[in-house]
C-alpha cells in the first residue's frame, strides 16, 4: 500500500513548482507541508500542554471543595460567625488573598532575567 503522506508532499510539490507564488509565499508553504517537523513539533507540544492543563484544572476541581471547607472551619473558629452567608464571603475573601499572596511570591521567585517588581 502507497502511504498517504508521502503522495500528499509529492501532489503538494508539484503544485509549488508550476504555480507562480511569491518566492517567499513558496518557502513558507513548502516549509509547512512538505518539511513539517517543525509543525509537527509543535503540534505535539501543544497536545501535551493540553493534557496538562486538563489534568490541572481536574486535580483543582476535586480539592476545591476541602480547601473550602477548611478555610470555613478556620473563619468559623477565629470570628465565631454563625451566619453562613457571612461565613462564605469571609471564606471567599481568605482563599482569594491567599490565593493571590501564592501567585506573587511564585512570580517573584519564578521571574526570568533582572526584572524587578
Amino acid at each position: 500500500m502507497f502511504p498517504l503522506g508521502i503522495f500528499l508532499k509529492s501532489e503538494i510539490a508539484k503544485v509549488l513548482k508550476h504555480r507562480k507564488f511569491p518566492t517567499a509565499m513558496k518557502r513558507g508553504i513548502s516549509n509547512l507541508f512538505v518539511h513539517g517537523e517543525s509543525f509537527k513539533k509543535e503540534f505535539k507540544k501543544q497536545v501535551r500542554m493540553i493534557i496538562v492543563f486538563t489534568l490541572g484544572f481536574t486535580i483543582a476541581f476535586t480539592w476545591r471543595q476541602t480547601i473550602f471547607d477548611l478555610s470555613l472551619n478556620l473563619v468559623t473558629f477565629l470570628t465565631k460567625i454563625k451566619n453562613s452567608s457571612e461565613l462564605s464571603i469571609l471564606t471567599s475573601i481568605l482563599i482569594t488573598l491567599f490565593s493571590l499572596i501564592l501567585i506573587i511570591l511564585t512570580s517573584h521567585l519564578l521571574k526570568e532575567g533582572s526584572t524587578h517588581f
